[in-house]
């Protein structure tokens, strides 16, 4: 009884200073995002919404500038909820909003599994898969700080995991009785919604959705098959339209500078670029790649050796059939977040990869879970020495993170710099418009990563800039200070 006290004290504090160290990274990354401001598409997106005519705009919009119908949708509601700077709130309320999600989809999965995870373990690996994500992410910048691409690559990341836990509890439900008409038009709807922010996600829905109607139809309770299929179904049917109407758009022939490639070639990048992915992060991001497998198993191994049975060889064959199982599909989830980008513009851009990241990084956890369970429940690894080292190095592990957080830490200065610099443009444009100057030259922002206001007034982002100051023409241009 003192043993496994003394064990259960060790894997609490392991576990705190887990939670602990993934939080302290996540809240630099949400300070830093309070330097955001207006860059690239962002004056466009926002200067959408005071069109005079808001539906003709739309239409104007999907023909010759976007087929992604609701990411503009997003950003005029944040735009009037949050106001200016909403660009400045969005990367820590959307982050903030990733770990709810994950948080409370894993712990419907638990329940639905039996698992009987605590909330501290399930809360600790929402924030332990959130910073492993966001700190890997192939450009962190424009996933989450410019909002042009958050609002495509990183909000949908967000919304699937309630989307999923929505979708879980009314499979639970459909046991007691058949989904409502409510029920059933919300499962079209949500997808449909969340699918017009991209295309990615939508594949990926699409992917999940497809399989998870077979898993049903297969599995599940005869007395409930109905029900299951129907609630799936409707959500298949929306994630297919909604990226139906993406590729249907006009504004896809102007976007794409290529023709698209021809079935064969198609299908070899759709099967070669996630090996590339894969492969490329394993060689480029072997620590953390590491540590986010290693932290998972210690985690499960000190939760469930001490009091874990020894296993017998039909549950060690599943759990290694399990592990086969999680890589595959991971790739197969990965290749269909990649097929739209290997149709449109070849390999994914860094932004697009994102959600490749968050399937990777769960499904390296989801291993390191596995491995620490079937290694919790083998008899020659429950020795009392080898468990104190393992407690050991998931204390040691679990500081991790705070590497992160001392390189965050060090970007601040440059993000203070970017932001005081634009705060001081817009002083200058607000003080020339009320001096009744219709006609503004303003200073170029060379720290701008991405695209800033151009030379000429006719170019689509000073366009966009004169709409939302309200004056005739805006030109940035270096100036001496």
């Amino acid at each position: 009884m003192k043993q496994r006290f003394s064990e259960e004290q060790f894997f609490r504090l392991g576990l705190a200073l887990a939670m602990l160290a993934a939080l302290i990274p996540l809240v630099l990354y949400a300070y830093l995002g309070i330097f955001s401001r207006y860059g690239s598409d962002d004056y466009c997106l926002s200067a959408f919404f005071l069109q005079d005519d808001l539906g003709s705009a739309m239409i104007e919009r999907y023909s010759i500038a976007s087929s992604r119908y609701t990411n503009i949708l997003f950003i005029g509601l944040v735009d009037n909820l949050f106001g200016w700077y909403n660009v400045a709130i969005l990367p820590g309320l959307m982050t903030s909003l990733l770990v709810w999600g994950l948080y409370l989809f894993l712990k419907e999965i638990g329940e639905m599994l039996g698992f009987g995870w605590s909330r501290w373990l399930v809360l600790c690996l929402s924030l332990l898969l959130t910073y492993f994500s966001i700190a890997q992410a192939p450009d962190l910048y424009e996933t989450l700080y410019w909002r042009a691409g958050m609002t495509s690559h990183f909000a949908p990341v967000v919304l699937i995991p309630f989307f999923g836990v929505f979708l879980l509890k009314q499979i639970r439900r459909a046991q007691q009785r058949p989904p409502s008409i409510l029920v059933q038009a919300a499962c079209f709807v949500v997808p449909l919604l969340i699918g017009g922010l991209s295309e990615p996600p939508t594949a990926l829905m699409i992917t999940v959705l497809a399989l998870a109607i077979a898993a049903a139809w297969w599995w599940s309770d005869v007395r409930y098959r109905k029900s299951v299929v129907m609630i799936l179904g409707w959500s298949l049917l929306g994630a297919l339209i909604a990226l139906v109407v993406m590729a249907v758009a006009p504004a896809n022939s102007i976007r794409m500078t290529t023709p698209p490639p021809g079935l064969v070639e198609l299908i070899k990048r759709i099967i070669t670029y996630p090996v590339f992915f894969i492969v490329d992060t394993l060689r480029a991001l072997p620590l953390p790649t590491l540590v986010s497998i290693l932290l998972s198993a210690l985690l499960f191994y000190a939760k469930y050796v001490p009091s874990s049975p020894n296993l017998s060889q039909e549950t060690r064959k599943r759990l290694g059939l399990l592990l086969i199982l999680v890589l595959l599909l991971t790739y197969l989830f990965i290749a269909a977040s990649f097929a739209p980008s290997a149709y449109g513009q070849s390999y994914p851009a860094a932004r697009s990869r994102f959600i490749g990241r968050v399937l990777l990084t769960g499904a390296f956890m989801l291993e390191g879970a596995l491995l620490g369970t079937l290694a919790a429940g083998v008899k020659s690894f429950q020795s009392t020495s080898l468990r104190g080292v393992a407690t050991v190095a998931l204390i040691l592990l679990a500081l991790y993170p705070l590497r992160t957080a001392w390189r965050v830490s060090a970007e601040i200065p440059d993000y203070q710099k970017y932001a005081v610099g634009w705060d001081e443009r817009e002083a200058e444009i607000l003080r020339m418009k009320s001096e009744g100057v219709r006609d503004l030259t303003v200073r170029f922002l060379s720290a701008e990563q991405t695209q800033d206001l151009g030379d000429h007034a006719d170019f689509r982002l000073n366009r966009c800039a004169a709409i939302l100051y309200g004056v005739d023409s805006i030109v940035a241009r270096p100036l001496d200070k």
